[in-house]
């Protein structure tokens, strides 16, 4: 007979947590290599979305700095909460952008 997993809530929330700061800090990085291709391509919509991609960096970093003290804290449940909505409120910024990008670029390719 199989033995069945030890479902522990404070584990989960530790893997929870993990994954929003790997998440995180390779997102930052992602903002970071869209802001460089920004200015490099030098185009009128970039210089809206560069912007909303330096805050979602900042966001992204704050998220980042959240689930890691809840990692360091004991799994302090607040810090996990507002890192994973910081989280997501980044990842949806970042849409908004790629939408941006898309729709506006082929706007002005008309």
């Amino acid at each position: 007979m199989p033995m069945k997993p030890i479902k522990d809530p404070f584990s989960q929330r530790a893997f929870i947590a993990h994954h929003v700061f790997s998440g995180s800090s390779t997102m930052v990085g992602v903002c970071i290599t869209v802001i460089t291709l920004f200015h490099v391509m030098k185009s009128d919509v970039a210089s809206y979305a560069d912007e909303m991609i330096s805050v979602d960096a900042l966001i992204f970093i704050i998220a980042s700095l959240c689930s890691y003290l809840s990692l360091r804290h004991n799994n302090d449940r607040r810090l996990e909460r507002v890192a994973d909505l910081l989280f997501f409120i980044g990842m949806f910024v970042l849409v908004i952008v790629g939408f941006m990008i898309v729709f506006l670029n082929a706007h002005a390719i008309r």
